[in-house]
């Protein structure tokens, strides 16, 4: 009994021990000027606009958050180098970073093509096909700025046909279109499950045509909307030729990863000091803590 007590004491001062290291290493590390290497973080945006919200930051935020990346030793790499990363046919310099815009909106062009340009950086949209060159309120993308970005060395792949937004059950609950059967209103039912996955495999390949035919042949790569992913949906994407995945969950990615994570910095709070301050703590262990835990909901929300 009393030999357990000193395991046990040995134990949980030696976690505590280590812990403490852990932090004082967090606060006090030195990479010789990079922070982390043979990893890439992820940069997820959204729209730009003078106004900003949740999912929207001002073109002086975004100007700035390149200008802290170059300063403070970050590589803005292409789509395809990190393609070729983690494929393992290549590797990238430390601290490489991939920037990356969902929906489609025009502000990409308006705001973020020029800005990005100036600083010789590039980036990859993924755009909603059936949304392109409509103004809903909010303006998308039409295909001759696509083809003009395109031809700059800028990338565009799937964020589905038109299986972006909510859909409803048979409750009227909001569900995610790719995710789950939804209800056929005109026949006052819900959908099979066979009719829900020829559904999602319809909208996938149909967008997916569009765009190889409007920008030519080019890896296939898919941005779940809303970061909603289940097993059937990643079967199908297989299914279609998709290589790699982007989800909302956070952290680094290494050669081999499928399901990308990525890090969300397109929000009006985040700025190039907050910028900077999150992508340290991808390698801390405080702020591997803060994406375990941030990971877990989203993880449970995605099976609400």
């Amino acid at each position: 009994m009393f030999k357990q007590k000193i395991i046990r004491y040995f134990c949980i001062t030696f976690v505590f021990l280590v812990f403490c290291y852990a932090l004082l290493n967090d606060r006090y590390k030195n990479y010789d000027g990079y922070h982390f290497s043979n990893r890439v973080a992820v940069l997820e945006y959204h729209h730009i606009d003078p106004t900003a919200s949740e999912y929207t930051i001002t073109p002086d935020t975004f100007q700035k958050h390149l200008e802290a990346l170059k300063a403070n030793h970050y590589h803005v790499i292409s789509m395809k180098e990190f393609v070729d990363f983690l494929n393992g046919k290549s590797s990238v310099p430390p601290d490489s970073v991939v920037l990356t815009f969902d929906d489609g909106y025009e502000s990409f062009y308006k705001y973020a093509y020029p800005a990005l340009k100036q600083q010789n950086m590039t980036a990859t949209n993924f755009i909603i096909v059936n949304y392109l060159g409509t103004n809903p309120g909010t303006p998308f993308l039409n295909w001759d700025e696509i083809q003009t970005m395109k031809s700059d060395g800028f990338d565009f792949y799937s964020h589905t046909f038109k299986s972006h937004d909510f859909s409803v059950d048979q409750n009227g609950n909001p569900v995610s279109p790719l995710t789950n059967p939804i209800y056929l209103k005109d026949q006052n039912r819900m959908e099979t499950e066979e009719e829900y996955k020829q559904r999602v495999k319809t909208d996938l390949k149909e967008a997916e045509e569009i765009i190889q035919t409007k920008l030519g042949i080019q890896d296939k790569l898919f941005c779940f909307p809303h970061g909603r992913y289940n097993k059937t949906l990643i079967d199908i994407g297989d299914q279609l030729g998709y290589k790699y995945y982007f989800t909302g969950l956070d952290g680094l990615n290494t050669p081999g990863t499928k399901l990308i994570k990525r890090v969300n910095v397109g929000s009006a709070n985040i700025t190039a000091k907050s910028l900077l301050h999150i992508l340290n703590g991808e390698t801390s262990v405080t702020g591997n803590l803060r994406i375990i835990l941030k990971n877990i909901i989203v993880k449970q929300r995605m099976a609400e």
